[in-house]
C-alpha cells in the first residue's frame, strides 16, 4: 500500500490473485491482474474514505465534496467497476481477505493525513485530480482482463417498465414529476454542484433516466407551449421540466399539438431521456399521443409540487408594458453597448461570424437592467421584470473606464462581470434620417440572414429580410433556398430610443439607437432591436 498527503494522492492496494483462475493463465496476465484491481479499488476505496473522514471534520463541505465523488465516479465507470468486482470476488472469494486489513489500514492512514492538514477537505477536487484516481483505463482493462481469463461479470441489469391498468392511472402535472426528478437526481448530488461539474450533471441525468424508465408509459398534464413541447404554467411560475416529443405515435396527434399550442393538454409516451439545465431541463418521450383532460378520463395526482417549480419567463406581451411606461430616461444614467464578433470555423469548415451583443442600461440608483427585449426599455414593465428575469438585473459600479456589474437575482446572484471597451448608446435626435442599413450574419453551416431598413427623410420607410444557406455538410456542398419576406412599406418617426413603424393601422416600437461617436445627421451604425446595422454606402 502506498500513499502521499504532500500530493493529496490516492492509494494502490496490494494484492495478488492467483486461486480461482485458468490453468491457462501467464505469470503477466496473473500481475496486471493484480495490479489493475490493487490501483481500481484503492482509488475507489480510498475515495469514499476522505468522504467519510471529511464528513467529521469539515460537516459544512459535505454536499460539496459528496457531488464531487458522485462526478469522478461517473467519469471513471463506476458503474463497470462494481461489476466487475463482483464478478472477479464471485471467482476469488479469497480476495476480500486481501483487500480488508488494507481497507483499515488505509483509514487510518486517511484520518492521520487530515489530522495533520485539515484543509485537505476543503481542496478535495484537487484530492480526486491526482494520477492516482485516474483509473477509467484500469476499469476498462479489468473488463477486457476478465473476459480473457473467462470471468463471469455480471450484465448491466434490464429495467422492466413498470404496467399500470386504466384503473391506476393517474394523470401526473408535469410540476409533480419536475419535483419528483428533482428529488431523485438529488439522491446522486446536487442541482448547484451539476452546473459546475459535467460528470455529475451526467450522472444525476442517467439517474433519472433509469427511474423513469422504470416507471412505465407517463401520462402527463401541461400546457403546450410548442409544436412538439408541453409544460405546465401556474399563473407567475412553471415547472421545472419541459416535455418534448421526439416522436408521435400517430401524425394526427403530431398535427393536434401543432395546432393545440396554448393549450392545456394531457400528454402519453414513453420516457426517451432526460436533461438536466442550468435551470430545470427536458424531459424527452417517445410515440406520444395528446388528448384533453376529459378524453382520458382520469384523476389528476394530487401531491406537494413546489418543489418542480421555477420562475415563469416573461412572455412579449407582459414584458411590454406601454409606450414610455417603463425605465424614466430621467432616471438613467448611461446605455452601454458591449459586442464582440469572432470570426471562427464549423466543423465542416464553413466559415461563420460568432456574434455577441449586450446592451446594458445603467440607473442612478446603482441598478443595471440587461435589455434583450425589441421594443425600447423605456417600455419595460419594470416590477414584472424585476420579479420575473431577475437574472437581467444587476447592481454596477465605475472601474476606470469599465464597468463591474454584479448579478442581483437568479441562480447567478452574486456573480461579477467586469465590462470593458464598451461604447455608449445615445438616442437619434432627429425624428427622422435618410439611409439604408443592412445586417448580415453568417451563422453556422453556411446560413445567412439578411435584413434592411431603408429610411427617407420624409418618412417613409421599407424594411425587408431574407436569408438561405450555402456550405459544406459533410462531404456535400449544398445550397438552400431560404425564405424572404416582401419588402413592406411603411411610415415611421423616431422618439428618443423608440423607432415607431405604422403599418395598415397599427403600430410598433422597437429599440433604437446609436453609438455616441456617430454622427448624428447620418449615422454610419444604428441599433435596431439590440442589433447593429451598417450603412450601405
Amino acid at each position: 500500500m502506498s500513499a502521499g498527503t504532500d500530493g493529496l494522492r490516492g492509494v494502490v492496494l496490494a494484492v495478488m490473485v492467483t486461486a480461482g483462475l485458468p490453468m491457462t493463465v501467464t505469470a503477466d496476465e496473473v500481475e496486471e491482474l493484480s495490479q489493475r484491481i490493487g490501483q481500481t479499488v484503492g482509488a475507489f476505496e480510498a475515495a469514499a474514505l476522505y468522504l467519510d473522514a471529511c464528513a467529521e471534520r469539515d460537516p459544512e463541505g459535505v454536499q460539496a465534496r459528496r457531488d464531487l465523488v458522485a462526478a469522478w465516479r461517473h467519469d471513471n465507470d463506476f458503474g463497470d467497476y462494481s461489476r466487475v468486482m463482483t464478478g472477479i470476488g464471485a471467482r476469488i472469494p479469497e480476495l476480500e481477505a486481501q483487500i480488508g486489513p488494507q481497507r483499515s489500514a488505509l483509514a487510518t492512514e486517511i484520518a492521520r493525513e487530515l489530522d495533520a492538514a485539515p484543509q485537505t477537505c476543503g481542496k478535495f477536487a484537487e484530492v480526486l485530480a491526482a494520477d492516482q484516481f485516474d483509473v477509467k483505463s484500469s476499469v476498462r482493462r479489468l473488463m477486457s482482463l476478465t473476459r480473457a481469463l473467462d470471468i463471469a461479470v455480471p450484465d448491466v441489469p434490464d429495467i422492466v417498465p413498470a404496467t399500470r391498468t386504466v384503473e391506476e392511472t393517474q394523470i401526473l402535472p408535469l410540476a409533480a414529476l419536475s419535483a419528483r426528478i428533482e428529488a431523485k437526481m438529488a439522491e446522486i448530488g446536487s442541482k448547484a454542484g451539476a452546473r459546475e461539474l459535467r460528470g455529475l450533471r451526467a450522472a444525476r441525468e442517467a439517474h433519472a433516466e433509469d427511474w423513469l424508465e422504470a416507471d412505465g408509459v407517463q401520462v402527463l398534464y401541461g400546457r403546450v407551449t410548442g409544436e412538439d413541447e408541453l409544460r405546465e404554467w401556474r399563473e407567475d411560475m412553471q415547472s421545472s421540466f419541459a416535455v418534448r416529443c421526439s416522436s408521435f405515435s400517430e401524425a394526427a396527434h403530431e398535427a393536434r399539438m401543432e395546432s393545440a399550442i396554448g393549450r392545456d393538454m394531457v400528454v402519453v409516451g414513453t420516457s426517451r431521456s432526460v436533461s438536466d439545465g442550468m435551470e430545470g431541463g427536458v424531459v424527452r418521450l417517445d410515440r406520444c399521443s395528446l388528448f384533453t383532460v376529459a378524453e382520458t378520463a382520469r384523476p389528476m395526482v394530487e401531491e406537494e409540487d413546489s418543489a418542480g417549480l421555477m420562475i415563469r419567463p416573461l412572455e412579449f406581451d407582459e414584458a411590454f408594458a406601454g409606450p414610455n411606461a417603463g425605465i424614466a430616461l430621467d432616471d438613467v444614467d448611461r446605455v452601454i453597448y458591449d459586442a464582440r464578433f469572432d470570426n471562427r470555423l464549423d466543423g465542416f469548415g464553413n466559415g461563420y461570424v460568432d456574434r455577441q451583443e449586450d446592451i446594458y442600461v445603467l440607473l442612478d440608483d446603482g441598478s443595471a437592467y440587461l435589455h434583450e427585449w425589441s421594443f425600447p426599455f423605456t417600455d419595460l414593465d419594470v416590477a414584472l421584470s424585476r420579479q420575473r428575469e431577475p437574472g437581467r438585473w444587476f447592481t454596477w459600479q465605475a472601474d476606470g473606464d469599465s464597468v463591474r456589474l454584479t448579478m442581483s437575482g437568479g441562480w447567478q446572484a452574486g456573480t461579477e462581470t467586469l465590462v470593458e471597451g464598451a461604447q455608449r448608446l445615445v438616442p437619434f435626435t432627429h425624428a427622422t434620417l435618410d439611409g439604408a442599413y443592412d445586417y448580415l450574419q453568417i451563422g453556422m453551416g453556411g446560413s445567412r440572414q439578411d435584413r434592411r431598413y431603408a429610411f427617407s427623410r420624409d418618412g417613409a420607410l421599407t424594411y425587408s429580410r431574407s436569408g438561405f444557406v450555402a456550405g459544406n455538410v459533410g462531404t456535400s456542398y449544398i445550397i438552400v433556398s431560404g425564405s424572404e419576406d416582401p419588402a413592406t412599406e411603411a411610415r415611421y418617426r423616431i422618439e428618443d430610443f423608440a423607432l415607431i413603424i405604422d403599418v395598415d393601422g397599427t403600430s410598433e416600437r422597437r429599440f433604437f439607437a446609436l453609438p455616441a461617436s456617430a454622427d448624428d445627421t447620418q449615422p454610419d451604425t444604428v441599433l435596431i432591436e439590440g442589433t447593429a446595422y451598417w450603412l450601405d454606402d
